[in-house]
């Protein structure tokens, strides 16, 4: 298939659009820095983490820097110190001469370079202006780039050597911790004034220890790099391709574990980069487009399905239309139209009437009557712990009783009642009345009515816990903690399914239960279906149905060769006939019905070209009838010749 062929299909799916839509918002999120912010509070946190203890820069506190600062740049000029840089805005022509003092604030010469904020933090490095070199630059590499970098803060800050200028000055410090190390000098700040604007140092008030920190990353050439835009975009469309493929082949929870995953792998690459290679990739924007797809590939999903399922709905009512189903039992608003037409339609009563238990009391109220109205009761008690009803409880069965409960009696009109109750639970009482002729036999006339009791009473106690199940199901705070206010799909497609099964159950069970062995084949001689009868045959006669063909049927049930058999089913097919032959399994004796079945649109699945929807053999069992024959041989020679001639065969004779 060509890829104008491809695109032409793809471009039809929503779901191909709505992949467009996420990456266009991938790439608009990537290339707007709208995320730059979450990068700079996971660099801001892995900042935190790193703590290098060596450095090259010491940081020289004093109370009275003007006063003080010949002294001190001759002080540290005698411990062989590699660069002093003095933060003052005042200089003396001897001090500027110096090859190895610097003022950046005094001196036109040198400058600091220009920090930019990221999320608040001054962290992002700029060039120096034009006019003046850098400092730093100077100092240490000429050629260290550091436009756009940003500052590495692994140093911790105990690391960083501190002195006041008095200690200097009164000689309490050591050789070694000024000898070639670059010295910083600044007036020491009020105890108001405002902190520090970087991670590590906020708590400090004085930003010459900011300025320590950039020193100590030109020093080290420490410097993290940050990914270009476009290679960050880049990377986006990459890692969102392998998801969309990854996040599709898997399931929801399969879908977080691996979302967590990516997150800790990109957490872990980035400290990796940053501490060893100096570079630091767009993790936000990685775990953006992480969740991203991942909710994108579980809503998609849910959107396709619920099309798809609407679908098959549809589908399903549009078919199932145009077939007949009886409600369910458990599905009616009342269980006592279906009972006592079950009643109605079986036994023959002069009157009955059902009483149903009051739940949560011993109480019994009136429900229906059949052949009389419910003001014909007599009995005044409406209690089953009294009698009649508690005698009839303590005989598990129908009673018969002498004391009237119904009005209007006539004289050899009999009165029963039955308690109506499964597993000890009593769900109601059933009074009825009967008429004795000279063929009523009472002792079968009360097994027949407990028996018709004990099936109402299982199928009232079923009921009962179905309803209250679908109270419970069906209440409005139950539906709202489920956000199930408006049925879900699944369930309409439960209820599809299980009338179709219903049916489809109902089909099989009729088919099996016809005495003829019926065997339905296809067109490529698959078996389609059996019933138990055929079943029951092939296993007595250790054949194996489903791994015959109709010809292996054919030819193992009759006497017809290969080609003769074949022509038999060639002429079922196209000529869409009927075969009536006899058949011999083991010692019993059949008439084998072949018949061609019609295809329809539902029982075609792959538009086959055939009118032809399958082959139906039926096994007519004639075995008994064979026994009363005084010669069986003339009604098998009947069968044969009543076959219809395959028009084929009959080409062939005229020929030769």
């Amino acid at each position: 298939m060509s890829i104008k062929q491809q695109f032409f299909i793809i471009k039809r799916q929503k779901t191909f659009w709505s992949t467009m839509l996420l990456c266009a918002l991938i790439l608009l999120v990537t290339l707007s820095g709208t995320l730059d912010k979450l990068n700079a509070l996971i660099y801001l946190e892995l900042s935190q983490n790193l703590n290098r203890q060596n450095t090259q820069v010491v940081v020289i506190e004093s109370d009275n820097l003007v006063a003080q600062q010949s002294d001190i740049i001759s002080k540290l000029r005698e411990n062989k110190a590699k660069a002093i840089v003095i933060f003052s805005h005042v200089s003396g022509e001897q001090q500027l001469s110096f090859d190895n003092v610097y003022f950046p604030y005094a001196d036109s010469r040198y400058c600091l370079p220009t920090l930019e904020s990221w999320l608040g933090y001054e962290i992002v490095i700029k060039d120096a202006p034009e006019q003046c070199k850098s400092v730093w630059q100077h100092v240490f590499d000429p050629h260290y780039k550091a436009q756009g970098q940003l500052l590495d803060f692994s140093l911790a800050p105990q690391a960083l050597t501190k002195f006041s200028a008095t200690r200097l000055l009164s000689d309490d410090v050591f050789l070694a911790q000024l000898q070639d190390k670059v010295v910083l000098v600044s007036q020491r700040q009020l105890a108001f004034a405002l902190p520090v604007r970087a991670p590590k140092i906020d708590s400090f008030k004085d930003p010459i220890y900011l300025h320590a920190y950039i020193a100590d990353n030109f020093a080290e050439q420490t410097l993290v790099t940050l990914m270009p835009i476009t290679y960050a975009a880049a990377l986006q469309l990459l890692i969102l391709t392998i998801l969309l493929i990854t996040y599709q082949r898997c399931s929801f929870n399969t879908g977080i574990l691996i979302a967590c995953t990516v997150i800790l792998l990109c957490i872990a690459s980035v400290y990796l980069s940053v501490r060893f290679f100096d570079y630091f990739l767009p993790a936000g924007q990685i775990i953006f487009t992480n969740l991203v797809t991942l909710l994108w590939v579980f809503f998609s999903r849910k959107w396709v399905e619920e099309i798809e399922l609407n679908d098959i709905i549809g589908n399903v009512q549009q078919r199932m239309m145009g077939r007949y189903l009886p409600q369910a039992f458990s599905a009616q608003s009342s269980p006592w139209d279906a009972i006592i037409t079950l009643v109605n339609q079986q036994l023959a009563l002069n009157r009955s009437i059902f009483l149903a238990r009051t739940e949560g009391d011993h109480r019994l109220h009136e429900i229906r009557a059949i052949n009389c109205s419910l003001s014909d009761i007599h009995e005044m008690r409406r209690d089953y712990e009294r009698p009649p009803y508690s005698d009839a409880i303590k005989a598990f069965g129908a009673l018969h009783i002498t004391r009237p409960f119904f009005n209007d009696l006539k004289e050899a009109e009999a009165q029963y009642v039955v308690p109506l109750m499964y597993a000890g639970d009593i769900r109601g009482f059933w009074a009825m009345t009967v008429e004795p002729n000279e063929y009523f036999d009472e002792e079968r006339f009360v097994q027949n009515v407990n028996r018709f009791a004990n099936q109402i009473g299982e199928l009232l106690f079923h009921f009962r816990i179905f309803e209250n199940q679908q109270k419970a199901n069906t209440s409005a705070l139950t539906k709202v903690l489920t956000l199930a206010l408006q049925k879900p799909l699944s369930q309409q497609v439960k209820s599809s399914i299980g009338d179709m099964e219903q049916k489809l159950s109902t089909l099989e069970h009729v088919f099996n239960q016809i005495h003829t062995a019926a065997i339905m084949f296809n067109l490529f001689g698959q078996v389609v279906q059996t019933n138990q009868k055929i079943e029951e045959i092939a296993k007595h006669n250790e054949m194996s149905l489903f791994e015959m063909t109709a010809l292996d049927l054919l030819e193992r049930v009759t006497h017809l060769d290969s080609e003769k058999a074949k022509g038999k089913l060639r002429y079922i097919t196209l000529q869409q006939g009927e075969l009536y032959m006899p058949a011999q399994l083991g010692q019993a004796t059949f008439i084998l019905s072949i018949r061609s079945l019609r295809s329809s649109r539902s029982t075609s699945s792959i538009g086959e070209p055939f009118e032809v929807g399958g082959i139906l053999f039926e096994f007519i069992d004639i075995s008994y009838l064979i026994k009363q024959l005084d010669d069986p041989a003339l009604l098998l020679k009947q069968l044969e010749m009543m076959q219809p001639l395959d028009p084929e065969e009959h080409h062939i004779k005229v020929q030769t």
